[in-house]
């Protein structure tokens, strides 16, 4: 091989290659040869590292999960999964000791205290006659008697007591007492829900017979299960199912003119109250011939007859007047019958009382 001076200037410090050869195998040559081996096998030796780590991150990165678990942790696993199958094999379940005892509270069933279980009855309409009745049917003589029932809140309270002839009905009932040293007590119980208690206390020793008390404590029961059933809770009225029992019967039954009334009220404020009020008013002014049934929180009903129609007309106004007219609203569907089977009497009081709310407050309609 021959050097062109023309192409490749060389420095001084090497020969023309027209020289022997043994002028480039010296000392120096054989000096820098050494060093770019070194070198170029230095560089070798890193590039062959370089290229063996990253074949070994990416065949790491292909190895599956379950190849990367260790000898240990697979036997473990295989001794967990072997336990339960036989466990389950067994049919005895059983809690592990790492799992915390609190995840299976959920599951266990904690014993819970039976409410005490009682009725509340509002003293009036029913629950009065009922208790008014168990008074008079005893007989007049030295005991005191009491009747205790259940105020909302589930506590006894004496509602009425009679002492000789004198029955007496507190305005302001307040939760009873134990009862007295030598009193005889005598448990009001429905289906195994208590209703009160009926107590009779007496200085001298008092004779009377078992069977005849219990009977009459048997009307006593019966007769606060029905007033339950079928009188409102906070007036004492009659409710929605004796309304429609009575229409029906008035339907079917009854023959001379009669008038079936709805009225709905609208008051700023107590409602019930407002209600307790013209009980009053009413009882006053019609007693028992029309009673009032309290068929929707605000929407009453009744019947009357012609003559009694006529006299609630003429009364309206100081009706109104009585509950107050600047917080209190009132508006009147009625229906007259017009002959026996009438199927349209109850439609058409309801159609006139939705008219009535049309034309707006305090409005009267009849069809």
């Amino acid at each position: 091989m021959q050097f062109f001076p023309e192409f490749f200037p060389i420095s001084e410090v090497f020969p023309i290659a027209s020289a022997s050869l043994s002028t480039w195998i010296d000392g120096e040559v054989l000096a820098l040869g050494g060093i770019s081996f070194c070198l170029l096998s230095l560089f070798g030796y890193v590039v062959h590292t370089t290229m063996d780590r990253k074949e070994e991150k990416g065949t790491e990165s292909e190895v599956p999960f379950f190849q990367s678990v260790t000898k240990e942790e697979v036997s473990e696993v295989q001794k967990a999964t072997a336990s339960e199958k036989s466990l389950l094999e067994e049919g005895v379940p059983t809690i592990s000791q790492d799992t915390p005892l609190f995840v299976f509270k959920e599951d266990i069933p904690k014993e819970t205290k039976v409410p005490f279980q009682s009725f509340y009855f509002p003293v009036r309409g029913k629950t009065y006659e009922a208790v008014k009745s168990f008074l008079d049917s005893i007989r007049v003589g030295e005991e005191i008697w009491e009747v205790l029932l259940h105020d909302p809140k589930g506590d006894l309270q004496t509602v009425a007591s009679k002492t000789g002839s004198i029955s007496v009905f507190p305005s302001e009932r307040k939760r009873a007492g134990e009862p007295k040293e030598g009193a005889i007590v005598w448990k009001l119980e429905w289906d195994s829900f208590s209703l009160g208690e009926v107590r009779q206390t007496s200085s001298t020793v008092s004779e009377f017979s078992l069977d005849e008390i219990s009977f009459r404590l048997d009307k006593l029961v019966e007769g606060l299960v029905l007033a339950g059933e079928s009188q409102d809770g906070e007036t004492g009225w009659s409710s929605y199912p004796v309304f429609s029992q009575h229409l029906e019967r008035e339907k079917f039954e009854g023959e001379e003119t009669k008038i079936l009334v709805f009225m709905e009220f609208e008051s700023d404020g107590d409602l019930v109250s407002d209600f307790r009020s013209l009980g009053n008013w009413w009882k006053s002014r019609f007693g028992e011939n029309s009673p009032i049934y309290r068929i929707r929180k605000n929407r009453l009903a009744t019947f009357f007859h012609a003559e009694d129609w006529i006299k609630f007309q003429n009364s309206l106004s100081g009706l109104m007047e009585f509950l107050g007219p600047d917080k209190t609203r009132l508006n009147i569907g009625a229906s007259v019958r017009v002959r026996k089977d009438d199927s349209e009497w109850e439609p058409r009081a309801k159609k006139a009382l939705h008219s009535s709310k049309e034309e707006g407050p305090n409005r009267l309609v009849c069809l």
